[in-house]
């Protein structure tokens, strides 16, 4: 029977930490990658993370106390195959086993979110403040996002011894060829965690929906992103948390368009207040505004209300407002518009020959 605490070089008393401390030591020294004891560096390094597998769990290690060697033995596809060496192996190497990198243990930060917040065009005009909803992953506050069960560690993966990659060994009639992967229990990062935190079951995050109030100022525009520092997903490893975005979306006016800071609308008067003349109230986003039209006003003159348009934001200046005239021709005429309209077609009709008229007697007058 195998002594796993002799394959380890620790004592059966020997602690948690001192059975970790030992098979780290082992496990670098006797690494295929590492190693040069030759064809038994292989079993020799599966011997170590046997060992460890079972003594590092405090139930399978009562066991083997109790019981003896534990543990299902190891399979033809575990052994790997031993062949002859290839001129091609160096060459498999650089495609398949060079340039692959571990998972990084250093802490990494959260993702950022976008949060899309739909407004009205009186909101953006005067700024306001909305209370909106975020479902995220915050750090778990038992672990601290470690994903541990307070006062335990990471351990070293077994099936890695630590390194995050492990090495494979395919035979083929060309030779044996072998590659270095990621390692797939622990996914590249050499650790593994055998006490994760009963809170959050070892994720270091939890989900929640997080609640808070936007502050949107006056005179955003469509499409504006605004940042919130540290509100986005959980970092990993303890990194620092993501930061939540957003994005402005400001609905159509049924009366104003918006050209940057500058607001532009329609005004509607009819034939007799064009020709006339005549002030009218009009309607702004800050309130009603008199605006003088002049006599003889024609469809699609312009008018401009100087600062009446969209604030700058942070800033104390104003766009302005355009009016664009249109000139009502009323569908339906009584008896006495009509007959008004004829006198008025008659008055023209006679400016228009006038002219001729006068031309008419300056010859008569050279013929006589």
């Amino acid at each position: 029977m195998k002594d796993y605490y002799e394959v380890l070089g620790v004592t059966r008393s020997a602690s948690q930490e001192e059975i970790k401390r030992a098979y780290r030591q082992l496990a670098r020294q006797h690494h295929p990658d590492v190693s040069v004891e030759g064809d038994d560096m292989g079993a020799r390094f599966k011997e170590i993370n046997e060992a460890y597998e079972i003594l590092s769990d405090p139930e399978r290690r009562r066991r083997y106390d109790l019981f003896g060697e534990e543990g299902p033995a190891a399979s033809l596809f575990d052994r790997g195959f031993e062949g002859f060496s290839s001129p091609f192996g160096d060459i498999f190497n650089l495609f398949f086993g060079r340039g692959q990198t571990r998972t990084s243990r250093a802490p990494q930060r959260g993702r950022d979110l976008l949060y899309t917040l739909e407004i009205t065009l009186q909101e953006a005009f005067e700024g306001t403040v909305r209370s909106i909803e975020i479902p995220r992953n915050d750090v778990c506050s038992a672990c601290g996002g470690t994903g541990l069960e307070k006062g335990y560690e990471h351990d070293l993966c077994p099936d890695c011894g630590g390194e995050g990659m492990s090495t494979r060994t395919r035979r083929s009639n060309l030779g044996s060829f072998t590659s270095t992967v990621s390692c797939q229990r622990c996914g590249g990062s050499g650790e593994i965690n055998t006490h994760p935190c009963p809170d959050c079951e070892g994720r270091g995050s939890r989900r929640i929906i997080d609640e808070l109030e936007v502050s949107i100022p006056a005179g955003v525009d469509d499409g504006d992103r605004m940042r919130i520092t540290g509100r986005g997903e959980a970092g990993h490893r303890g990194g620092a948390q993501g930061d939540l975005y957003v994005e402005v979306r400001v609905s159509e006016h049924d009366t104003f368009s918006r050209h940057g800071s500058d607001l532009h609308a329609l005004v509607s008067v009819d034939i007799s207040e064009a020709a006339l003349g005549t002030d009218i109230e009009i309607p702004t986003l800050n309130g009603e505004e008199r605006l003088h039209i002049p006599a003889g006003s024609q469809p699609g003159d312009v008018f401009k209300l100087r600062g009446k348009g969209m604030p700058e934001v942070h800033a104390r200046s104003k766009g302005d407002l355009f009016l664009t005239l249109e000139v009502k021709v009323p569908r339906k005429l009584n008896a006495e518009q009509k007959r008004l309209l004829k006198e008025y077609q008659r008055i023209e009709s006679q400016k228009k020959d006038a002219p001729g008229m006068i031309e008419r007697l300056r010859k008569a007058m050279r013929t006589s």
